[in-house]
């Protein structure tokens, strides 16, 4: 619910300053609307919470199954994009099905021997992928003052710090839906502006 709150809450931020989508975001947001649903709702979720937090639990397993998840989206991002359509949703579709059939192959992902000394730096570890995961999404944006683009990203940190408490609890699955439904208000958003405004 609280991530949820923090996308509508960002909505207002963005109609009330000159805060515009940068142009890797644009292109997301050109697809058709079952594209955007899966790359934002879906994919990008998944994909992010796997590079973020994956792994955050410590364990072998799911530092392997981080990194193969990895290897398989963008391995298979360049294997099937001379085969489809800019902006059809089977490539986002395959790429899904692909990184959770590889996670379900590792589970479970937080029952096994940690990695020697994760435990000693996870404090760093945790918040360090919390600013770096809101340090990314700045390039989301554009706009003429940094401090709007900076502000606009705060959520995002915050976010991060959430879905790392979520993924060390209570596991990757449940990390990865509260992402998506951050992410839901700015899919329907994002179709309303690009395919049914003027």
């Amino acid at each position: 619910m609280t991530t949820m709150i923090f996308g509508v809450l960002a909505l207002p931020v963005i109609l009330a300053t000159d805060l515009t989508t940068g142009e890797q975001l644009n292109e997301a947001l050109s697809g058709s609307i079952w594209s955007v649903l899966l790359l934002v709702v879906i994919l990008g979720p998944l994909v992010e919470e796997i590079i973020f937090r994956g792994w955050l639990s410590g364990t072998w397993r799911s530092a392997l199954a981080s990194a193969f998840g990895l290897t398989a989206i963008y391995g298979g991002s360049a294997l099937l994009d001379p085969y489809l359509a800019e902006g059809s949703a089977i490539k986002p579709l395959i790429l899904v099905t692909g990184a959770s059939a590889i996670f379900f192959a590792f589970s479970p992902l937080d029952y096994d021997r940690r990695i020697i000394g994760f435990d000693r730096v996870f404090p760093i570890i945790f918040y360090a992928q919390a600013v770096a995961f809101g340090t990314l999404h700045f390039q989301n944006y554009a706009a003429s003052s940094l401090v709007i683009a900076l502000f606009a990203t705060l959520p995002l940190i915050a976010c991060g710090l959430i879905w790392g408490y979520a993924r060390v609890r209570l596991g990757l699955a449940p990390a990865v839906i509260l992402h998506a439904a951050y992410n839901v208000p700015a899919a329907i958003g994002s179709i309303i502006m690009v395919h049914y405004a003027g």
